[in-house]
């Protein structure tokens, strides 16, 4: 298995050691020290445990002595398994600020330590800033560093397989382009390796020795991807938001991601026996229906709506034939809607075309020969309107997204047939509209039109609870 390590430096991940001490460089005259540096004779020891308050303005005489405190905490987190290569980031540029030695150093001790190859890439350079200010698109990082850092990684990252890993430590540097590094490799490592952030908590502050440890899970991740979800949701891309969420799903702390995943259950009719969210278990199968074409309309997958409106009448008709007290109805002997009926005589001529015979029983004919029969024996006039507006035109659209490639132009022409039906608003609506909550109000349900308006309500509360 292979590991790479990928890290920034920055002022001060090369220390001086003096004094049996470990001093850190004045920052504002880091590049000048480090020059000076570089006309001395100079080694890379362990890094003593007693640091200085004290800054370095000036070099001491003779061979100059270095450390790399975080480095080393870093290594230490491997044990005996150290990586097997790495990538530093690092800058090298004409400012008496610049730490330009930096990454020389760490590859020094990474060498020492016997980690091959290492690549450094310097992503600025002479007088480059990392911004530029003049321009909106380049104002936090440059382009052609976004470019440098890209291509360092893919090279290095694209080389591992799903076996190997990868841990960024990007404890030095500047935060903007370490953020940006971070991502970076994350997404580099898509269907890769496993990535592993690690960050060495400045040992000054928290009174004990530099030591490694896997990056702490920051509050604002949680609320930058329940804004991000919440977003989708809204929009209608309900497995769009659980992809949001999954990657922090597992943090403790973040039990509300499990709505997010009880609307993506939902979305893809997997079974969802621990929602409380009782309008996504709702019992008349239509109210889920009509929801989930509502989404989709608000999200623009016109196939799945399309789908879903004929499913709709559908799912509203077996929600009466559910209902229906066949025994005494129709003069059953037993059975039940799902698995079929037994007579005590074969049905006469009209009963034949509500039902029909499958093996030894007889099943609901929910074909249009058997609706047709069965919509005046449930006399029920809200669903026998919404069944007129699906002729077969209609009916045809359900079967071209089932069968066929949805072509652009067949789906701008089934918005167009949907509208004119009524079956759709033109701004994309369901529930709103009459054919549709007067089916549902039939079917005893509440305030039809405000079912998505209302779930929405209930996951925006549980998104924007404190944990």
């Amino acid at each position: 298995m292979n590991t790479l390590l990928v890290m920034t430096v920055g002022h001060t991940d090369a220390q001086l050691v003096a004094n049996n001490q470990r001093h850190k460089f004045d920052g504002n005259a880091c590049g000048t020290l480090h020059d000076a540096i570089k006309e001395h004779s100079w080694s890379v020891v362990d890094a003593p445990g007693t640091r200085s308050r004290d800054l370095i303005n000036s070099l001491p005489d003779g061979e100059v002595e270095l450390c790399t405190p975080k480095l080393d905490a870093v290594l230490a987190h491997f044990g005996d398994t150290l990586p097997t290569s790495a990538l530093i980031f690092e800058t090298n540029r004409q400012d008496a600020r610049d730490p330009r030695l930096a990454g020389e150093v760490v590859e020094c001790r990474l060498h020492d330590r016997g980690i091959s190859p290492v690549t450094r890439v310097a992503f600025l350079t002479g007088t480059e800033q990392l911004e530029d200010q003049s321009n909106d698109v380049d104002a936090v990082i440059r382009r052609t560093v976004v470019a440098t850092l890209s291509d360092a990684i893919r090279n290095q990252v694209e080389q591992l397989t799903k076996n190997d890993r990868v841990f960024v430590a990007t404890t030095g540097g500047l935060p903007a382009a370490n953020e940006l590094i971070n991502e970076m490799v994350r997404l580099y490592a898509v269907s890769g390796p496993p990535v592993t952030a690690l960050e060495v908590p400045d040992g000054d502050r928290t009174q004990q020795n530099d030591r490694a440890v896997e990056e702490r899970f920051h509050p604002a991740a949680s609320y930058r991807a329940r804004w991000h979800a919440l977003s989708l949701i809204e929009k209608g891309n309900l497995l769009g938001a659980w992809g949001a969420v999954e990657h922090i799903a597992n943090h403790p702390g973040q039990e509300w991601t499990q709505v997010v995943k009880w609307l993506a259950n939902f979305a893809s009719s997997l079974p969802n026996d621990d929602c409380d969210i009782s309008v996504l278990r709702h019992e008349r199968i239509a109210v889920r229906t009509a929801l989930r074409v509502e989404f989709a309309l608000r999200e623009g997958d016109i196939p799945r709506a399309i789908h879903g409106t004929v499913a709709f009448f559908e799912a509203a008709l077996w929600d009466w034939i559910r209902q229906r007290d066949f025994k005494k109805e129709d003069e059953v002997v037993s059975g039940d809607s799902e698995n079929g009926f037994a007579f005590s005589k074969d049905p006469d001529k009209e009963k034949k075309k509500r039902f029909r015979k499958s093996g030894t029983v007889w099943k609901i004919n929910d074909f249009k020969p058997g609706i047709d029969a069965w919509l005046p024996v449930l006399n029920k006039p809200k669903l026998s309107e919404f069944w007129k507006k699906l002729d077969d035109d209609i009916r045809s659209l359900r079967n071209d997204v089932a069968h066929c490639e949805p072509t652009p132009k067949l789906m701008n022409e089934a918005h167009k047939s949907m509208v004119q039906a009524s079956l759709w608003s033109q701004s994309r609506k369901f529930l709103a509209q009459d054919l549709v909550r007067n089916v549902l109000c039939e079917l005893k349900v509440p305030n039809p039109d405000n079912l998505c308006d209302e779930l929405i309500a209930i996951v925006r509360t549980n998104l924007r609870k404190v944990s």
